[in-house]
Order: structure tokens, then C-alpha cells, then sequence
């Protein structure tokens, strides 16, 4: 039985005129047009073409012939590639984990973009400020901001958050602003009630400065906030606090001296290759929030 192939280089070069533009349009070579259509021939026992040295014409036998063929051939041709489509499709479940406030922030919008993208995909964001475990707890992908620790995870690096530290104008105005960070020893310090947060690390080498103060708590936007209201000098991720910093709310100090950048990855469980779904996922989410992140 002919193939259904011959059919549309038959097809293809009554419509373009010529083998050659034919083949193009087909993405085929112009030997393997030309032998389809002499094998068509000889299958038929009728020519097909009336040929110069340019051009080759349809016979009336021909065009007898393709007036016939031509919806079935489009049909084969829609439904083929409708097939492909649906191959292609991204279908199935994911899991993304995400530290709570970052991903409520970053995560969900950029979800939002690819479930629209891919309807047959479905997500289910674990949000946790700490390390979920992949494996044990069945995720797919995860989020995380800092440094990573020795691990079996494989990683992939998409930005890094800049770290500030900042107060508001009228406390600026009552205490001065630091010029070094040696100054922050004589100001209002809002802590994070952590081991190490009385030691606050600046610049690329990480210098040490002993701070202290009379606010402190475990949750960071209280802090922000705090320093919002004046009551001293914060040190956050710039993702934080920049609608404060845009509407003036709190003023960045001591910018020649910032920490290091904390990286932000992607990790997910080594052993295994990515379905295509989560791979799609994590160049998703590295594209999207690693725009907003460098």
C-alpha cells in the first residue's frame, strides 16, 4: 500500500509547481521527492506529470486523481499532528516546596503563568520554612534560598537576593546615620531572636560586628516592620522590605558594606531523570524567578 508520505509529496509539488520547491516545503530532499513520485508512477501505470526543464504540469489523470485524495490526505495529516500535540502535552502531578514567604511571593505567580501554559498539569506548593525531605516526603522540586549544605541533591543555581541594612528617615534623624559598620555598635538593633544574630557579617570577607538592641523576635516581617515604625537598624533580604524602601518608608545605610548575596536554587532528588513535566518546572521557575533575582 502506498504510504501516506507519497501522497503528500504528490500533493506538494502540484500545489508548489516544482519538486524542488516541493522538497522545501516538505523538508525533504529533492532526490527523495523525485523518487516517490516515480515509484507513485510506476505503481499507477499512469504519468502523473508533464515535465520541462523547470516546471513540472499535472496530467488530467493526476488531477483527476488528487481532487480525490486531498481531503483524505489533510485529514491523515490533522490527525497526525494532533497526536504529536497531545504527546507533547505536559500531563500529571507536582510537587514544589518553598520557603513560606519567598514562595507566597515568587512561586506562586510563576505557577500560576505555567498552570495556565499547560492545563493538564496539577501542583500542589508545600510551603515550610524548613528543609523539607524530598524523598521522605515525596516532592518533586524545591526552592531554597542560601547557601546549600553538602547533600546528594542535584541543584541548579538561578539568582541570588541582596541583603540590606536599613532604618527609617526619622530614626536616622534622631541617631545619625552608621558611616562604617564599626558605627552600628552605638545604634538601636532589631534582632532576630537566632544564636547568631547578635553578630552581624558585612562586606565579602565577612567582617564581624556586635550589635545589640532592645527589640527582638522570631519573625522576620515583625522586624521590617519595626524598623518601619523607627524603632531602629534592620538587616533583611531587599525582597523583603523594597515596597518600603520605593515608597521611602526606610532608607538603605552602609550599601559599600553589604553581606554577601544569599544564591537561591532549585534542588530536587538525585538518581533519577526529571519527567518531563518537573523538568519543564524547573527552567519555568528558573527563567521567571531568576529574572527577578539577579
Amino acid at each position: 500500500m502506498r504510504a501516506n508520505e507519497d501522497y503528500a509529496v504528490l500533493l506538494a509539488v502540484v500545489d508548489h509547481g516544482s519538486l524542488t520547491a516541493a522538497a522545501a516545503a516538505l523538508g525533504r530532499s529533492l532526490q527523495s521527492v523525485s523518487r516517490a513520485l516515480a515509484s507513485m508512477e510506476r505503481e499507477l501505470n499512469v504519468s502523473l506529470f508533464n515535465r520541462t526543464t523547470r516546471r513540472v504540469y499535472p496530467t488530467p489523470a493526476c488531477l483527476s486523481f488528487i481532487e480525490r485524495i486531498r481531503p483524505a490526505v489533510q485529514e491523515i495529516v490533522a490527525a497526525r499532528d494532533a497526536l504529536v500535540d497531545q504527546a507533547q502535552q505536559l500531563r500529571g502531578a507536582i510537587r514544589l516546596a518553598a520557603p513560606t514567604w519567598f514562595g507566597t511571593q515568587y512561586a506562586v505567580p510563576a505557577v500560576a503563568e505555567f498552570m495556565r501554559l499547560h492545563s493538564g498539569v496539577s501542583i500542589e506548593l508545600v510551603l515550610s520554612e524548613r528543609h523539607v525531605d524530598l524523598a521522605g516526603e515525596a516532592i518533586d522540586v524545591s526552592l531554597r534560598l542560601g547557601a546549600l549544605p553538602p547533600s546528594d541533591l542535584k541543584a541548579k543555581r538561578i539568582g541570588v537576593l541582596r541583603r540590606v541594612i536599613f532604618g527609617a528617615p526619622s530614626y536616622f534623624s534622631a541617631r545619625g546615620y552608621p558611616q562604617v559598620p564599626g558605627d552600628l555598635a552605638h545604634h538601636e538593633c532589631l534582632l532576630r531572636k537566632s544564636a547568631d544574630e547578635e553578630a552581624w557579617l558585612f562586606g565579602p570577607d565577612g567582617q564581624t560586628v556586635r550589635v545589640k538592641g532592645r527589640f527582638r523576635s522570631s519573625h522576620a516581617q515583625a522586624c521590617n516592620l519595626a524598623a518601619v515604625a523607627g524603632l531602629g537598624v534592620a538587616r533583611a533580604p531587599l525582597w523583603q522590605v523594597q515596597d518600603y524602601v520605593t515608597d521611602g518608608s526606610i532608607e538603605l545605610v552602609l550599601t559599600a558594606f553589604e553581606p554577601e548575596a544569599a544564591p537561591v536554587h532549585l534542588v530536587w532528588p538525585a538518581g533519577k531523570a526529571l519527567p518531563k513535566r518537573v523538568r519543564s518546572l524547573v527552567d519555568f521557575l528558573a527563567e521567571r524567578i531568576g529574572a527577578q533575582t539577579r
